[in-house]
C-alpha cells in the first residue's frame, strides 16, 4: 500500500464524520464513525441493500428517502437535516450526498452523516419531526434554486455544457428506441459580433435560443455549450424524415434572425447523430460533430445525418 493510500485509510477511520459509499443500491464501505453514529456494525450493514439495511424502524423512513431522493437524482450534491432512529435515541443527522464520478461516469454516491443533536438543541431547536420537517423543505428549496443555477446557461437560460453532457451520457447509456444528437454551429456570427458589438452578439444568442427551445419544446433538451455552439438532445423521433424536419426547422430558425438597421447573413451548420441503440455519449458527440465539419466545408447552412451504432 503507497503512503498516500495510507494516509487516506487513516484519515477516513479517525474522522469524526461518518462516512458510506454505495453503489448499485448496496453499501460498499462504512467507517466506523458512521458504525457508531447509526449504532450499526459494518457486518450489518457492507454488501447489503441501503434501504433494507435501515428498514427496522418506521422513524427513519425519511432518512431513508432523503438518501433515495439523493441516489435517484442526477445532481451532485444533497444537503439535509433528518431525524434517526438508533433503537435507543432519537438523533438529528445533517446527511450531505455527493456523486463520484470516473469521467462523465457515476461510480457511486458518498454520504457525509454528521450528529448535529446537541447543536440542534443549543441552537434551540427540540428535536420534533415537524421543525425537522420544515428545515428539511428550506433545504430543498435552496437545493433546486442551487441545482437549477448550477445547470443552467445565464446568457439563454437552456442548460450549460455540464448539465446537457451529464443528461445525454445518462440517456444515451439507457436508451431503448430512438434518439438524435445535433451539434449546431451558428455560421457567420463571429462577423456579426465583432461588427454591431457584444450585445448584439447576446440578442443573436437568445433568439436563436428561443426559437430551438420552441422547436424541441417537450420532445427534446436544448443547450449551449458556450459561444455560438448548441447542442439538442431529441428523444423518440419515429423516423429519419422526422430528424432531417427537425433541423430543417433549426436552419430556418437560424436565417429568420433579424435585426432592425442590421444586415445579418446568419445561418447554421448542423451535424445529426441517429441513434438507434444504447451507446456512449462520446461516441455519439464525435459522430455529429464530424457532420458540422462536413457542412462547413461544402459551403455551410445545411445539416449532415450520420447513422450511430454500439460498438
Amino acid at each position: 500500500m503507497s503512503v498516500q493510500n495510507m494516509i487516506h485509510e487513516k484519515i477516513l477511520h479517525d474522522i469524526s464524520a461518518g462516512i458510506i459509499y454505495i453503489n448499485h443500491g448496496k453499501i460498499n464501505y462504512v467507517n466506523p464513525a458512521a458504525s457508531n453514529i447509526l449504532n450499526k456494525s459494518s457486518e450489518e450493514m457492507l454488501e447489503k441493500s441501503f434501504a433494507k439495511v435501515f428498514i427496522d424502524y418506521e422513524e427513519n423512513d425519511d432518512f431513508i428517502q432523503t438518501v433515495i431522493d439523493a441516489i435517484c437524482d442526477s445532481s451532485n450534491t444533497h444537503e439535509n437535516i433528518v431525524q434517526y432512529f438508533d433503537g435507543t435515541n432519537t438523533k438529528s443527522l445533517h446527511l450531505k450526498t455527493s456523486f463520484l464520478r470516473e469521467g462523465l461516469r457515476r461510480i457511486g454516491i458518498l454520504i457525509l452523516i454528521d450528529d448535529v443533536t446537541e447543536l440542534m438543541k443549543l441552537r434551540g431547536v427540540e428535536l420534533d419531526f415537524q421543525k425537522v420537517r420544515e428545515i428539511n423543505e428550506q433545504l430543498e428549496i435552496r437545493n433546486a434554486q442551487l441545482k437549477h443555477e448550477s445547470e443552467t446557461d445565464k446568457l439563454t437560460g437552456l442548460l450549460n455544457k455540464k448539465a446537457m453532457e451529464n443528461l445525454c451520457v445518462e440517456y444515451l447509456r439507457e436508451l431503448e428506441g430512438r434518439a438524435a444528437l445535433y451539434v449546431i454551429d451558428l455560421d457567420h456570427f463571429k462577423e456579426a459580433n465583432d461588427t454591431y458589438g457584444h450585445q448584439t452578439g447576446d440578442i443573436i444568442l437568445k433568439t436563436f435560443a428561443d426559437s430551438i427551445s420552441k422547436i424541441f419544446e417537450d420532445i427534446g433538451y436544448v443547450g449551449r455549450f458556450g459561444g455560438d455552439e448548441f447542442v439538442i438532445l431529441l428523444q423518440d423521433p419515429p423516423d429519419e424524415n422526422f430528424i432531417e424536419e427537425k433541423a430543417r426547422a433549426i436552419l430556418k430558425a437560424a436565417t429568420d434572425i433579424k435585426i432592425a438597421g442590421m444586415e445579418l447573413q446568419i445561418t447554421a451548420s448542423i451535424g445529426v447523430a441517429d441513434i438507434t441503440e444504447a451507446i456512449d455519449y462520446e461516441t455519439a458527440f464525435a459522430l455529429a460533430d464530424k457532420g458540422v465539419y462536413f457542412v462547413k466545408e461544402r459551403g455551410r447552412a445545411n445539416f449532415k445525418v450520420n447513422q450511430a451504432a454500439a460498438d
